[in-house]
């Protein structure tokens, strides 16, 4: 017949744990922060429930039975264990970890900040394992209900019970393929205006970019509108089409793709790029662990 749980006091094992550990009742009560008639009665209750005296005091203080011993060799590590899993402090040794993340950002992280985080996880976290997933507008929702654990993003959600850090800053700069007939090194207004561009989905926010090519006589010229900013570097580099990207992206990728990074026409703000999480994760200690990665792996990246 399987045993009832429910039918057990699961607050004596502690104690009994305790007595085996210190030997003696009055540095087993101490150590519990009990005094010795409550873990008498306590242990008058262990006796009971486990059908075997399981201490017996001698001069040399409580000595356990045989079964006490068994119970010990078998309760011990469990006991160990869950108070691991409960400690916030304990239960989480990037060593050991097989701990899953989901991280919501568009293809600019997986371009540029995957490669050098792995590498700084690996040194540390052999066994953790990243999953990038699209940023979109139901991020909040993903992060609120642990369905992900961050989002790095330029778009911060209106949201305001979410936490977030400025990861970064991005500047942006303009990409044109070596050998574009009219961009040669340098690519003023005109420049930019005449030529077609291959731009990114809108996402019903704006980013300071936006408010330039909002204004009056700043409508670019859309011959493209791609998925992620790897087809914009594709676009740009097997044609005469021409986009606005990070710089950070532009520069690791400028030789592979034999493109020019140009200054943007006009001066730009730097665009912040955001690390934000659910407050239900603020003090999960692999959470605080992967943040605290991140943006080492940032601090150690040279600026382009």
């Amino acid at each position: 017949m399987k045993l009832n749980l429910r039918s057990i006091d699961l607050n004596l094992l502690p104690v009994f744990d305790a007595i085996m550990e210190a030997g003696q009742l009055s540095r087993a009560a101490e150590s519990l922060g009990m005094s010795q008639p409550a873990i008498s009665a306590a242990l008058q209750r262990l006796r009971h429930t486990f059908g075997d005296t399981l201490f017996v005091r001698t001069h040399h203080g409580m000595t356990p039975t045989p079964r006490a011993r068994e119970l010990h060799d078998q309760l011990g590590p469990q006991l160990v264990a869950l108070r691991d899993t409960l400690n916030p402090e304990n239960r989480f040794d990037p060593a050991t970890s097989q701990r899953h993340f989901r991280i919501l950002s568009v293809d600019y992280f997986e371009m540029v900040v995957l490669g050098p985080l792995l590498a700084t996880l690996r040194q540390q976290a052999p066994h953790v394992v990243l999953e990038i997933s699209a940023a979109d507008d139901d991020m909040p929702d993903e992060l609120h209900k642990g369905r992900a654990d961050l989002s790095v993003d330029a778009f911060v959600a209106d949201d305001d019970r979410l936490q977030r850090n400025v990861l970064l800053e991005e500047k942006l700069v303009v990409i044109a393929r070596r050998g574009h007939p009219h961009i040669k090194g340098h690519c003023d207004k005109q420049q930019f205006l005449d030529a077609e561009h291959v731009v990114l989905p809108n996402r019903n926010r704006q980013l300071p970019l936006d408010q330039i090519l909002n204004a009056p006589g700043w409508q670019r010229r859309t011959g493209a509108r791609v998925t992620q900013f790897a087809s914009m570097l594709a676009v740009c580099g097997g044609s005469d089409l021409i986009a606005t990207v990070p710089d950070r992206l532009a520069q690791q990728y400028a030789e592979t793709m034999q493109l020019q990074v140009l200054p943007f026409p006009v001066a730009l703000p730097p665009v912040p790029i955001y690390m934000i999480w659910s407050p239900t994760q603020q003090r999960d200690p692999a959470h605080r662990w992967l943040r605290q990665q991140l943006e080492h792996t940032i601090a150690q990246e040279p600026a382009p």
